[in-house]
């Protein structure tokens, strides 16, 4: 009897002290925890075509030239990392661009280039520099001659819809022709990846 006794004291016992214990210890949370998925980044791999208008100015033989120019232009990007982007381009530009060597007229009918493009973003903005071989057919006195050189330029380039770009450009012309030229415009492009 004393043993039954003693044994229902301890088993009181136990069970009052196990409400206090567990009282004391830590209270777990969730065993997985989810963050917010993070925000889309805008993505600007992918081909795209476009137009664009400008106006250019330079020298022949050291006689100033200048007028407006209007044209279009293709190309592919790879976004390679967040921020940095490589891309072809290609484009094809008349002009109007004209001037005088001495009594003889000089006019500039088109440029083109094909160019490598390497831009730096910050999701829908990129800045890039751009460079490559550049084409051109002049005229003086009417006598049309076909020329290479080298394009060089910067650029800032804004995604402001899905599908659309805008960019603001400067590009130097330099040929074999003894002729320069700079060009500023603005250009409009259609992306056909679609992707944020």
């Amino acid at each position: 009897m004393k043993k039954i006794l003693s044994l229902c004291a301890a088993l009181t016992a136990f069970a009052l002290a196990s409400p206090a214990n567990a009282a004391d210890m830590p209270v777990r949370g969730p065993l997985y925890k989810y963050a917010p998925a993070p925000a889309p980044v805008f993505n600007w791999s992918g081909f795209y075509v476009g137009a664009h208008a400008g106006y250019g100015f330079g020298d022949f033989f050291g006689a100033d030239i200048d007028g407006f120019t209007g044209g279009f232009q293709l190309g592919y990007n790879w976004q390679f990392s967040r921020n940095i982007v490589f891309g072809i381009e290609a484009d094809v530009t008349g002009t109007d661009i004209n001037g005088a060597f001495g009594a003889l007229p000089f006019h500039v009918d088109y440029l083109g280039t094909a160019r490598a493009r390497i831009g730096y973003t910050w999701d829908r903005t990129m800045i890039y520099g751009t460079g490559g071989v550049a084409f051109t057919r002049s005229s003086l006195v009417g006598v049309h001659d076909n020329d290479t050189g080298y394009a060089l330029g910067a650029g800032l380039e804004w995604a402001f819809m899905s599908g659309w770009t805008a960019k603001a450009e400067y590009m130097f012309y330099s040929f074999e022709n003894n002729f320069d030229v700079s060009m500023v415009k603005l250009g409009l492009n259609y992306r056909f990846n679609t992707l944020y």
